[in-house]
């Protein structure tokens, strides 16, 4: 039974990651399909052509899951550092380039198993640990342009790098006469990825402050050129007293599949804004040749995820609660994964919370912290129904380079 992490985590290279704007934390989406000027956004290339001020953008993920199938529960914490993103202007509000770093996959389980095996001369008790950690992450730069007023069009780059460990650990009582027999998989490699997005804004469209505006971001399939180290360690020593171990190395290639981001944001004043974005990724075409059954249980993904957003605060006050932003969603995630029969969908709900800093130093950035619950897979079949608490939080500076403090 599971000890830690997600137990779907251990299929195909992870759990597939998908980073949005923290302005978009908390509303069940990922923020392609709007801009929030003092908030560096990762989900389309294009916003990146609309900034104005150097901005940045950090933050970290605590995640909770509670874990049942028919037989055993568990639970396990997680920490992880989510993203990393820098973004400057090269022509104000009209031309600006990003470089970033976030994941793409994240793998975090482990399992123990206890058996017994019997034959003719002895019987065996045993216990068989596997735990993996990694996954897939990207380097990323690009640009952003904005045309005309109302269009928008980007690009990125990528290296995209896997790195996941897979031990296996075998326990055996003391005085059994068998030796244990240890060894790790590890996979490795890298590929390049491309990103192109586009953004669409048409103000005044029903009446005189309203705003509607459409967004997409279309990431390419990346190729990577992987290998497969098997190190062995056999924890008996051989005639000259040494530990007996072994490297085995497999070169093959990983395809990750194409993803699509689209959605649509509909202002009807300043304060408030209601959003509707979709996902797409074509996990069916994913090929692994270091582990070729690995996409019988993959299947293409959706996800749907609809959100609002208010800002009541109003600039320059000196009201506590005039600095803050709120944003509530929910989302519906079909999965990449079909097993025995089902499909491992996710149901979650989300809230969360921006702080405009007082700091006049700091007058355009914000703390955003968002508070996430989902359910996740089912209990038929022998699979695994999971609870998920999650709490994000991310710091977005803005004016870095190009705050100049005022002389009274």
């Amino acid at each position: 039974m599971l000890d830690q992490g997600s137990i779907y985590s251990q299929y195909g290279l992870g759990m597939p990651v998908v980073n949005g704007s923290s302005a978009a934390d908390g509303m069940g989406i990922w923020g392609v399909s709007f801009i929030e000027l003092n908030v560096p956004g990762i989900a389309n290339p294009a916003h990146w052509g609309s900034t104005v001020y150097a901005t940045a953008t950090g933050g970290f993920e605590l995640n909770s899951f509670y874990s049942e199938d028919q037989n055993s529960t568990a639970k396990r914490f997680d920490l992880n550092i989510n993203h990393f993103q820098l973004i400057l202007p090269v022509y104000k509000n009209k031309l600006g380039v990003s470089v970033g770093f976030m994941p793409y996959t994240n793998t975090a389980y482990q399992t123990l198993e206890r058996g017994r095996e019997i034959n003719e001369a002895d019987t065996i008790d045993f216990a068989t640990r596997h735990s993996a950690t990694g996954g897939i992450n990207k380097l990323q730069a690009g640009i952003g342009w904005r045309i005309t007023d109302n269009i928008s069009i980007g690009y990125a780059a990528s290296l995209v790098f896997a790195s996941i460990d897979n031990t296996y650990n075998t326990f055996l009582k003391k005085d059994e006469p068998f030796q244990p027999i240890d060894y790790t998989l590890q996979t490795s490699g890298i590929g390049w990825g491309n990103r192109l997005g586009a953004y669409f804004n048409f103000p005044s469209l029903f009446a005189e402050d309203d705003q509607l505006s459409l967004g997409a971001s279309l990431t390419l399939p990346v190729d990577i050129n992987a290998e497969r180290k098997l190190k062995t360690l056999i924890t008996n020593k051989n005639e000259d007293g040494e530990l007996q171990n072994k490297q085995d190395v497999e070169k093959g290639s990983i395809h990750l599949p194409t993803s699509i981001l689209t959605g649509v944001t509909y202002k009807p004043n300043s304060k408030l804004a209601v959003s509707v974005e979709g996902l797409y990724q074509e996990w069916s075409s994913f090929k692994n040749t270091l582990r070729p059954n690995a996409k019988n249980f993959l299947t293409d993904r959706y996800k749907l995820g609809a959100g609002i957003r208010y800002f009541p605060f109003i600039t320059g006050s000196d009201k506590f609660l005039s600095n803050f932003k709120y944003r509530l969603g929910i989302s519906y995630d079909k999965g990449h994964l079909n097993l025995k029969g089902h499909h491992i969908e996710t149901l979650m709900f989300s809230f969360g919370l921006g702080y405009i800093t007082p700091i006049q130093s700091l007058s355009n950035s914000s703390i955003d912290i968002s508070f996430h619950y989902g359910i996740r897979g089912t209990k038929a079949n022998n699979l695994v129904q999971e609870d998920i608490w999650k709490i994000k939080l991310s710091i977005n500076l803005a004016e870095l380079f190009f705050y100049r403090p005022k002389v009274r």
